[in-house]
């Protein structure tokens, strides 16, 4: 997947690929973990997948803040957190914990949650270790983690474990096939490669969050504790975490919705932005 020509970064990911001052109000640092918050109304966090900056919801934020004040933030080791440290051993609880941190201080102690591919692991623990912490959740593209993940093809694995060996351009490029659709345009794809491109600050955070999956025990055994409210939404071609996945998770919360997104890949929250949103905006506000 190639462009002819070099695309521009759009203009709504600006405001989340640096770090504004803190005196801004509506951004902050929660134990060295970069926040911004906007739009109105309830809060809802959003928790971006493996080494991806949250600049990468640039299309989803917009049709989101009419409706919520919407707080993203970079994971540790990624983006505008890559300093906060904390990468040796690091873990899906510390993870999560990070996220607390940010909720309480972008959030006022609660909010719903909305966690895509690794983010859906953190929030399931987050909302099965921290239930004060979340009001109702949405999990897209993510799975158990313990014996119950339906593989992906070995070829999706074996990326993962390369990546580092390759050079920068090569190592983002290397996923595109698997997480958006055949039917994506291409200009889409290249403005987001654009901003994984600019945001980069080496592989360091991406291996310490891969290991820290590698480490995790899982959620399966807990899920049917859970008490929250989810939502669990998966792309029908989603090759990097096959949509089984969202059965599984669904199949184990009480009273789970599962919505699976017709002719969608794994990163619905940029190639299917408008059914994502609609699906989030109709089971927060039932």
């Amino acid at each position: 997947m190639r462009a002819s020509r070099p695309v521009e970064i759009p203009a709504g990911a600006l405001p989340l690929m640096s770090s504004i001052p803190l005196d801004d109000p509506v951004c902050g640092r929660s134990d060295g973990i970069w926040w911004r918050a906007s739009g109105r109304g309830t809060p809802l966090v959003l928790i971006q997948g493996l080494g991806y900056p949250a600049a990468m919801f640039h299309r989803l934020l917009p049709l989101l803040e009419p409706w919520f004040r919407v707080i993203v933030f970079d994971n540790r080791g990624v983006g505008n957190s890559c300093s906060a440290g904390g990468l040796q051993g690091l873990s899906i609880d510390a993870m999560a914990a990070d996220v607390v941190s940010v909720i309480d201080d972008a959030a006022g102690g609660c909010a719903n949650v909305f966690g895509v591919s690794l983010g859906g692991i953190v929030a399931q623990e987050l909302a099965l270790a921290y239930p004060r912490s979340v009001n109702r959740l949405i999990l897209a593209g993510t799975h158990t983690a313990d014996e119950r993940l339906v593989l992906a093809d070995q070829a999706v694995f074996d990326l993962m474990k390369s990546r580092p060996s390759m050079n920068d351009e090569e190592a983002i490029r290397s996923s595109l096939p698997f997480v958006y659709s055949p039917d994506t345009p291409q200009v889409l794809i290249e403005e987001d490669v654009a901003i994984r491109r600019a945001m980069h600050t080496g592989w360091e955070g991406y291996q310490a969050q891969l290991n820290a999956v590698y480490a995790y025990e899982g959620t399966s055994s807990r899920l049917p504790r859970l008490s929250k409210a989810t939502l669990v939404l998966h792309g029908a071609l989603d090759e990097f975490v096959p949509p089984a996945n969202g059965e599984v998770i669904a199949s184990r919360v009480p009273g789970c919705e599962l919505r699976i997104l017709d002719g969608v890949s794994h990163n619905c929250y940029s190639e299917a932005a408008p059914q994502t949103a609609a699906a989030i905006i109709e089971f927060l506000h039932v």
